[in-house]
């Protein structure tokens, strides 16, 4: 009987700590990428999502690369569990908490995030194979991984292609905006130039 009680307990305090409306997310989203957003909305939202979000924001404000790498770390330290949780926009979040400190981390570093970064996606992706983050995220790991670890631009063209045929939300589409501003994906190339001369990536 303590067996089964301490196993309700365990799902109420876990329900408790990703707890979240996925709406509100889109929403968040929708505003943050339109300029119009409040980071207040959500620095006190206790789910370890939002947590992971604001952690996100956050950073990429800072100025000084060290201060970064060192607030990103201990971001992504606070997800311990990660790798239990099906949540798959909890798991995003922690995927784009790794994506963006490898930019800031040694060679060894960026190899283990990269690698627990594609775990995530392929996880997310045996359940729900058209999830737009997931699909998207995917790409960005075959544009950025040199060719000797799997690296393709065949194979991102391909993932962003299928992130941008399964996007729902507005900010999700926003890449509609980018071809037609650069309509020969001029953008993609200055990304890609950038990736392959060791500068930082768009």
């Amino acid at each position: 009987m303590n067996t089964i009680k301490t196993m309700i307990i365990m799902l109420i305090l876990a329900s408790l700590l990703y707890s979240y409306n996925s709406k509100d997310i889109n929403n968040f989203y929708n505003a943050y990428y339109s300029s119009s957003y409040n980071i207040k909305t959500i620095e006190n939202n206790n789910s370890q999502t939002y947590k992971n979000i604001y952690s996100l924001i956050k950073a990429k404000t800072m100025t000084n690369d060290k201060e970064k790498y060192n607030y990103l770390k201990e971001a992504i330290n606070q997800n311990k569990d990660y790798e239990k949780s099906n949540d798959a926009d909890y798991l995003i979040s922690v995927s784009e908490l790794m994506n963006y400190i490898v930019y800031y981390s040694g060679l060894s570093e960026k190899i283990s995030f990269g690698s627990k970064s594609k775990y995530i996606y392929k996880k997310i992706l045996e359940t729900d194979d058209k999830n737009f983050f997931a699909l998207l995220g995917t790409g960005v790991g075959y544009m950025h991984a040199p060719a000797i670890a799997g690296g393709s631009d065949k194979k991102a063209f391909q993932y962003f292609n299928d992130a941008l045929a399964n996007a729902k939300e507005n900010y999700q589409k926003y890449i509609n905006m980018c071809k037609e501003i650069y309509p020969n994906g001029e953008l993609l190339k200055e990304a890609l130039d950038r990736n392959n001369t060791k500068k930082k990536t768009l």
